[in-house]
Order: structure tokens, then C-alpha cells, then sequence
């Protein structure tokens, strides 16, 4: 039976909003309804593929694409179904086919701007970044209030580092589109990304008075400053911190998945300088009573033990590849014994085996690999279905995923080491791994978890690669003829006290000069080089701020420099290792946490204790000593070389971690 006009009129109201509001079952059923009494519709067709298409159900793909190519059978004129069309091909990976139906539509309506804007989402898609931006820009040439547009647009300069570009696009965005929650939170994001702390919080605000939303309320908490201005700066942010986190621990937060709604962890806090384990575990409080799904049990670990032949011990990082983690990794993991021990290795992403020989000797090491699933939920049941003895964590902290996933119950043991050397506060961590060399002797009140020193370093660290051709000074654009003086750690560890090291020491050695490196985002550098000329504006001429190296690059610097300088309250940890493989003298100042007595635990490693400093004035005399005398540098240097051996592929490092690992899981079988 046919129907009537005014039946139609309102099945086609009905079906558009529910076609809005994203329900796309329902909307597919009134356009199944219609296409019954017009059966040849294109725009019902059109609509009816869309819809199907949508729903996101990836064993429909086809069926969507039946109904749109149907469409334009009959209205092949159409911009609009070429475009929709070509949108679903996107989505399938069908780029070409889908570039050519934006194409089409551009010639059919050269004006239209979805058709600009999807083919620019393609390029992007693509890597053809011009290309991409030449469509954005004609988007907004034939309709300058897509404010998407221009989202879009800033999100490519935020991935070429270009974040003043990004925010330039995104401020034209919030002015035509105020309310939108994308440009307002992609605004603070971005002002974060740089440390502009306080600019990211005022948009995080507008955001919220937009719409609740508890994530960006704790995000919100998480944004710290990278540079601080003086330590009274520092105690100011850790006040106000502290006062939003109680206020946010007494609200009732819900949290679905923290990974999408926070995109955060609290990496930054380290930095300060000071103790956070009340702080950690606050933290670690308000986010499992926002989200009690964290605290997944793993069903094997509620059961009762039998003891295995193998312990069962699951490695699991997004860092295992040429990064700081992966060096500090790569030798405990080839070389635990595969005889006590079954290896499984977790990773994040997909590594690139072929071309990072990090990735290829941890992944070849592993008795079996496993890369988890994006959702944070789905990787806990991966996990979980694995029946792990042991989970270690190499870091917890830097990766949003791994940091939300170890609040999980996921192994008997669950630990972590000094990839970020701080306390979790997480309650499902057992141990954290140190060294008996780098903890002070109240090191176990410093931890949320079960403080485990070993006798050695935690890493059975390999040889260091030193290139065969160095760079020389001139090739960094550095003196020959001056006292050098180089910081090579990156500048989030740079603590205002150090702002007073440096002065001192330029000021009593005339001819001398710092290289320091820029920071991974500008924007930090110039926030550095603006408190410098505030707190030492007569020296900071003679700090030589120079870009970041690649890793052979970075060697020959730390080669050319005379004297290397720790930095206060977090010390080296890789770049340490590679100054001591130089024979290079580092003055280091052993502070009272365990990450600012990295460097002094090598050192005592080696049976060195020269140039350990205890407090500012000491770490200074020390830096000039070896300035102004040569043989005592070369005394330094000579010991270093005599006794590096014992930082490299050490085996009683192996050792010392096997008997860990052993032990306590012995213990676990005896308790259960």
C-alpha cells in the first residue's frame, strides 16, 4: 500500500533525526520503509547506505557501498553522493577509488566544501601534508566558518611542531565556533603541550562550562608547568595542586575509559624536585573510584598456585625501541635465563623490526609476542589470558595506556623499575626495583610500593656504539680554543637552582662556556632562556643553546665537551652511561630522591667518589676543580676508564634480578 504524502514527509523527519543522534538502526529502518514505496530513490538510497555505513559494522562495508553506487546510477550529477561515497571508501582503504569520487565532485560543484574537506582528511590520511593544507584552505575559501576546517588544519601544525601555527588556526576557530568542545579542548591541549599551563587550564574551564566532563576536569588537575620560575614557584603549583585534588577526591568523578577521557598521566610531577608518594597515591585513589573497572582482577590470580616449570614473566612497555627504555631493557630481557624463565613481550604499537635493531633484539628475545589492543579493557583480558607468574612494568608513567592497564591485577608479582624513576602510587604495584647503589637510607619511605634493592644497577646495560667518525666542535658550531662545559639532559630536568650553578661557575671562569640542548618543543626553550635572563642575565650569554642531536650526533657532543654537568634532583640515567663510555668527567649532585642519585650510584659502581657532590657549593668547587686542574681531570678521567667495564653487561646484574624474581615468586606460592 502506497503511502501519503504527509506519511512520507514524516518517516523522512523521523529518519533525519534519528540519523543525528546517531541512531543509525532505527534511521535504517524507516529508509528501508520509504525505498519499499520508492524504491528507486536515490536520496533514500543514498541515506539508506550512509546509515549502514555509520553503524560501523565492518561486515556491511559492502552493502553500504551497494546502495551509495546505486544512488549515482540514478543521480550520477549529484556532488553530495559522490562525496558520501567517497567517504565510506576512505574509511575501507579504498583511497584511490575515493579520491576519485571527490574529484568528481569538485568538477560537478566546484564550490562545495565538504567535497575540499574530505579530500584534504584524505591526504592527510595520505602524508601528503601540502596537499592537505591546500584543500583546508579552499574549504574555508568557499565556506570560511568551517570551523572543522580549521581544526583540522592546526592539528597538521601540531605534528610538525608548529604549535604557534596550530594555535593561530585554532583561536580563529573558537571566535567562529565558541561553543565547539573539539576547538576549545584542542586550544588547551595545545597551550599545554607548550607549558602554557595557565592558558590551557582557562580553555579546559570554558570547556567544562560547556559540558561536564570529569576526564578534562582531571586532565585539567595533571597540567603543571614544564619550566618552573624558582623553587617558590614550584611550591605555589604543588599547593594549588593539592587543594584541586582533594576538592576532585571528594566529588563523585565517573570515568569510562581514562585513556580516551584523560589522555594524560601525571609524567610531569617528577619533576619538581620533590617526594610524591602521598601525592601518587591520591592520585591513584581518585582515579580507581572514578573508574572501579581499572581494578581488574585477572582470573588466574585468584586461584591457588602450583608451582610451574618456567616462571612466567611478561614484559610490557610502549618503549621497546631506540628510546631511553628500550637501552635500559634490551640486555635483561636477551639475557634472563630462558631455562628458569618463559619471556612474553607486550607492546603498544607495532614496532619497527626491520630498521630499529632495539625492537629486533627485545622482539627475537621473546619466547612469545603479543601487541595489545588499542581498548584499555580488551588489553586487560589480553594480558589476562596470557596467566602470567610475573608482569614488569620497565616504566610507569610516560605511556597513557601502560600507566592506566597497571591498575590492573594482571600477574602473582607485579612490578616496576626506574624507566620513570618515581613512586606509581598505583596499589596493584608490588615492587619497585632499584639499587642498593642509587637508594639513600630512607629510600623505602619514598615508595607506594615494596622498596626491592638490588646489589647492582637495574640494568644490565650493553656496550655503548661509539661512532667511528666523531664530529668535531667546529661542526656543532663550538669553539676549539675554550673551556667547555656541556648539560646534555633535556631541559624538564632543568630545577631554577641549577640557573645558579651555572652562573657561578661562568662567573669564576671567564673563558668557559655551557652547551646546553633546546628543548622537544621551542616553546620550552624559550620559557628557559626568558627565566634565565630574569635570574642570570649577566652568564646566560655564555649558555650555548644548541639543537637536539641525533644519537651519534649526541655522542660525538658529550666527546668534544671537557666537563659534563648532571642536572640537580633527576639525574642521567642513559646519557650517563654513554659520558662515562667516553671516559667523560660528570659532577653530580646526590640529591634525596632516588632519581637524583643515578649518576652517583655509577660512579659508586665504579668505586669512584670524586666528583659526587652533597650540596650546591660542593657541586661547584668541583666543577671548577676540574676546570683548572688538568691532571685532576685527567685522574678522573682515567679511573672512569679503568672502571666503566662494571656498568656494562655486568652479569651479576642478571643474577640479582633472577634471584628477585625467583624469591618473591616462591614467597607468593608459599603464602597462597
Amino acid at each position: 500500500m502506497a503511502l501519503l504524502k504527509n506519511q512520507i514527509s514524516k518517516l523522512i523527519l523521523d529518519a533525519e533525526v534519528l540519523h543525528r543522534n546517531n541512531s543509525f538502526g532505527e534511521a535504517e529502518k524507516i529508509y528501508r520503509v520509504l525505498l519499499t514505496n520508492d524504491p528507486d530513490n536515490p536520496h533514500y538510497l543514498n541515506l539508506l547506505g550512509t546509515s549502514i555505513a555509520q553503524a560501523g559494522d565492518p561486515s556491511r562495508s559492502l552493502e553500504a557501498v551497494d546502495f551509495m553506487e546505486r544512488s549515482i546510477k540514478i543521480l550520477p550529477d549529484y556532488a553530495a553522493y559522490q562525496i558520501n561515497l567517497g567517504v565510506v571508501l576512505q574509511d575501507l582503504g579504498e583511497f584511490e577509488r575515493a579520491k576519485s569520487h571527490y574529484k568528481l565532485a569538485i568538477l560537478l560543484d566546484k564550490k562545495n566544501s565538504d567535497a575540499y574537506y574530505n579530500y584534504g582528511k584524505l591526504f592527510k590520511q595520505l602524508g601528503l601534508i601540502e596537499e592537505s593544507l591546500s584543500m583546508y584552505k579552499q574549504t574555508l575559501l568557499f565556506d570560511p566558518s568551517r570551523y572543522d576546517a580549521m581544526v583540522n588544519i592546526s592539528n597538521i601544525f601540531h605534528d610538525l611542531g608548529d604549535y604557534n601555527r596550530a594555535i593561530r588556526f585554532l583561536e580563529l576557530s573558537f571566535k567562529i565556533a565558541p561553543t565547539s568542545h573539539l576547538s576549545i579542548v584542542n586550544l588547551a591541549n595545545t597551550y599545554r603541550k607548550i607549558g602554557e599551563n595557565k592558558k590551557a587550564v582557562y580553555y579546559y574551564q570554558k570547556a567544562l562550562e560547556i559540558s561536564e566532563h570529569d576526564g578534562l576536569r582531571i586532565k585539567m588537575l595533571l597540567t603543571v608547568p614544564i619550566i618552573y620560575k624558582s623553587q617558590k614557584h614550584i611550591s605555589s603549583i604543588r599547593s594549588c595542586f593539592m587543594t584541586d585534588l582533594k576538592s576532585l577526591i571528594r566529588a563523585q568523578l565517573r570515568l569510562s575509559d581514562p585513556v580516551l577521557e584523560i589522555a594524560s598521566t601525571n609524567f610531569f610531577l617528577a619533576y619538581q624536585g620533590e617526594l610524591n608518594r602521598s601525592t601518587q597515591k591520591k592520585i591513584a585513589g581518585l582515579l580507581l573510584k572514578a573508574c572501579p573497572k581499572l581494578n581488574f582482577i585477572a582470573p588466574h590470580c585468584k586461584n591457588i598456585i602450583t608451582k610451574p616449570k618456567k616462571i612466567k614473566i611478561g614484559f610490557l612497555s610502549a618503549y621497546f625501541r631506540k628510546h631511553s627504555v628500550g637501552k635500559l631493557m634490551q640486555g635483561l630481557i636477551s639475557s634472563i635465563s630462558r631455562k628458569k624463565f618463559e619471556v612474553i613481550i607486550f607492546i603498544t604499537d607495532e614496532l619497527d623490526i626491520e630498521n630499529d635493531l632495539i625492537s629486533r633484539k627485545i622482539c627475537e628475545s621473546a619466547n612469545k609476542l603479543v601487541q595489545l589492543p588499542d581498548n584499555t579493557f580488551d588489553s586487560q583480558s589480553t594480558i589476562a589470558s596470557e596467566t602470567l607468574d610475573i608482569l614488569f612494568y620497565p616504566d610507569i608513567g610516560m605511556d597513557i595506556r601502560t600507566y592506566f592497564l597497571a591498575f590492573s591485577r594482571l600477574a602473582h608479582i607485579q612490578c616496576v623499575t626506574w624507566g620513570h624513576p618515581d613512586t606509581t602510587g598505583i596499589p596493584n604495584i608490588d615492587f619497585f626495583i632499584s639499587s642498593v647503589l642509587t637508594e639513600p637510607t630512607t629510600g623505602s619511605k619514598h615508595y607506594s610500593e615494596k622498596l626491592y634493592k638490588l646489589n647492582t644497577l637495574p640494568t644490565f646495560y650493553l656496550p655503548i656504539q661509539i661512532p667511528k667518525k666523531m664530529k668535531k666542535r667546529r661542526e656543532f658550531g663550538l669553539s676549539s680554543s675554550c673551556l667547555l662545559y656541556l648539560c646534555p639532559q633535556n631541559i624538564i630536568k632543568y630545577h631554577p637552582d641549577i640557573d645558579f650553578i651555572f652562573a657561578t661557575i661562568l662567573r669564576q671562569l671567564p673563558s668557559a662556556k655551557i652547551v646546553v640542548l633546546g628543548g622537544v618543543v621551542n616553546e620550552w626553550t624559550n620559557k628557559l632562556n626568558k627565566r634565565w635572563s630574569k635570574t642570570i642575565p649577566d652568564a646566560m650569554d655564555r649558555i650555548i643553546v644548541i639543537s637536539r642531536q641525533s644519537p651519534e650526533d649526541f655522542i660525538s657532543l658529550q666527546s668534544a665537551a671537557d666537563i659534563i654537568l648532571d642536572t640537580p634532583y633527576f639525574s642521567g640515567g642513559n646519557t650517563s652511561l654513554e659520558s662515562f663510555a667516553l671516559g667523560k668527567p660528570i659532577v653530580t649532585l646526590e640529591s634525596s630522591l632516588m632519581r637524583g642519585r643515578v649518576t652517583a650510584g655509577m660512579y659508586r659502581a665504579m668505586g669512584i667518589d670524586d666528583c659526587i657532590a652533597y650540596n650546591i657549593e660542593q657541586y661547584i668547587q668541583i666543577a671548577i676543580k676540574l676546570a683548572n686542574n688538568q691532571h685532576f681531570r685527567d685522574e678522573i678521567k682515567g679511573k672512569i676508564l679503568k672502571n666503566k667495564h662494571i656498568l656494562f653487561e655486568n652479569i651479576e646484574v642478571i643474577k640479582e634480578f633472577e634471584k628477585f624474581f625467583i624469591s618473591e615468586f616462591n614467597k607468593v606460592i608459599s603464602v597462597k
